[in-house]
């Protein structure tokens, strides 16, 4: 079997065999699997999203691994693995207490066997036959590369689906008819959800682009079953919701939430699929470089993690609610909070006095090397396009927080890479935590503003800074000719 993915072992606490000796055994997989070199080491483990995490440990006797344990296994798909990149699928339902394998390295989907699993059997049943299947779809693409002659071409299309419709009424009669079974529901989560053979039309009598797009989308979770925990120790539940956001969400705010929320609603079904529904979708959308997205964050903490993610302690969702509190007032779209500092005479400089159509907020230090590096860069920036009313209001973040250093160091910066040209302020009366108001961790952090101080990008790299303005521009333009 080819590698799937690169191989990750979370080692957990487990007992080997011998533990066992003397208690009677919750489970018992015995495997015996021709090319296995004896006395070598053989795991047990089980998927979870994309990664395996370690079940158990056996070693080869006589050709044969017998993995053992007191507790049962949690249902789900596991994988015996014999390196890194050689590693074969197995289903345990959680009932099952003891199954026997067998097979060839050498061709283990065409030799394996199962004895006392029911699971497995009706598994790689349904797999030979895709296998098989794929072999016949293969030649069909390879008719259609040679076919000459749109009518061929036509007949050959026929051929491809018709066979596609076999496949799928394969699937559909399997499922059908194993009702109940986890392989089942292994199988159905692989099915393409069913749509309408016919397109309606608009008023105007054309038909609807859209509405196989809407209907795909609506039906896409439909063969998932999100109250069977069993699947989050399978790659489904984690490929599926992946490809729903990768391919079908459209990569704006209101969007995003709106489908979020649907997602956790599905999974809501079953307490452990929904944690890890939702620590899925918000570990995607926390920090991703997609501007105007950070407000998917703030909508998952304060209606999901501060309201019912009862699995976190008090320590836990304290950092929930403070991160909230940091990143609510400068969410994107958000007039920028209140900023008055001083500049290098001690003259307040108040950030909503600036005039211009577009201010960069600038948050940098003076001994910071990738500040330092970028000055120069900065200052070219500015000096090519403040003629489009372009300001950098350059900010100071504290160092040492001794106002005398900090000017003298500011003072030091400013002369050494020219940027007497733009705004250069500093918090000489010490008013300001940055890390709390501006989530400023590091440095340089860019806000972009617009003519109203209202924020218009968060975190854009100085590289891409005349992009995204002329990006930006081009949308407000479309805006208003839709208008």
């Amino acid at each position: 079997m080819n590698t799937l993915r690169f191989f990750i072992f979370l080692t957990i606490t487990f007992s080997f065999r011998n533990s066992y000796a003397q208690q009677k055994d919750a489970y018992h997989i015995s495997v015996k699997i021709k090319g296995l070199e004896e006395n070598k080491s053989v795991q047990l483990a089980n998927y979870y999203g994309n990664q395996f995490l370690k079940a158990d440990s056996a070693i080869v006797k006589n050709g044969v691994a017998d993995f053992r344990g007191s507790e049962p296994l949690k249902g789900g798909m596991y994988v015996i693995v014999l390196s890194p990149s050689k590693y074969y699928d197995i289903l345990v339902s959680g009932t099952e207490k003891e199954f026997f394998i067998e097979a060839d390295t050498a061709d283990f989907m065409g030799t394996v066997k199962f004895k006392g699993s029911s699971e497995n059997e009706l598994l790689y049943s349904y797999r030979k036959y895709i296998e098989e299947k794929s072999k016949d779809a293969s030649a069909v693409q390879k008719e259609m590369a040679s076919a000459q002659g749109a009518t061929e071409v036509k007949e050959i299309k026929v051929k491809m689906k018709a066979l596609q419709e076999e496949v799928q009424a394969y699937m559909k009669n399997t499922v059908k008819e194993n009702d109940g079974m986890f392989a089942a529901k292994i199988i159905k989560a692989n099915m393409e959800p069913e749509l309408p053979k016919e397109i309606p039309l608009l008023a105007n009598g054309k038909k609807d682009s859209t509405f196989m797009f809407r209907q795909y989308k609506n039906k896409f979770f439909d063969n998932l079953d999100f109250s069977d925990e069993r699947m989050l120790r399978t790659p489904f539940l984690q490929t599926k919701i992946e490809k729903y956001f990768k391919d079908l969400v459209y990569q704006v705010k209101d969007s995003i939430v709106v489908d979020a929320d649907r997602v956790l609603k599905l999974s809501k079904k079953e307490k452990d699929v929904y944690r890890y529904a939702l620590w899925m979708i918000t570990n995607k959308y926390e920090n991703i470089d997609i501007v105007g997205l950070d407000g998917v964050f703030i909508h998952l903490a304060e209606n999901y993690y501060l309201k019912d993610a009862d699995w976190l302690d008090s320590t836990q969702r304290a950092k929930f609610k403070e991160r909230v509190e940091t990143l609510k007032p400068i969410e994107t779209g958000n007039i920028m909070p209140p900023l008055i500092l001083q500049d290098t005479l001690g003259r307040d400089v108040n950030l909503y006095d600036v005039k211009a159509k577009y201010t960069i907020v600038y948050f940098y230090r003076y001994n910071c090397g990738h500040c330092q590096d970028h000055a120069p860069q900065l200052v070219k920036f500015y000096e090519e396009n403040k003629s489009k009313g372009i300001e950098v209001f350059h900010v100071g973040v504290h160092e040492v927080f001794e106002p005398v250093e900090e000017l003298k160091e500011t003072k030091k910066f400013i002369k050494k890479y020219k940027t007497d040209k733009l705004i250069n302020v500093l918090d000489s009366k010490l008013r300001y935590d940055f890390k709390k108001k501006y989530d400023v961790y590091v440095t340089p952090t860019i806000f972009v503003l617009d003519s109203e101080k209202k924020i218009i990008g968060k975190r854009v790299p100085l590289d891409d800074l005349v992009g995204y303005l002329n990006f930006y521009e081009k949308k407000q333009e479309s805006l208003k000719q839709q208008k």
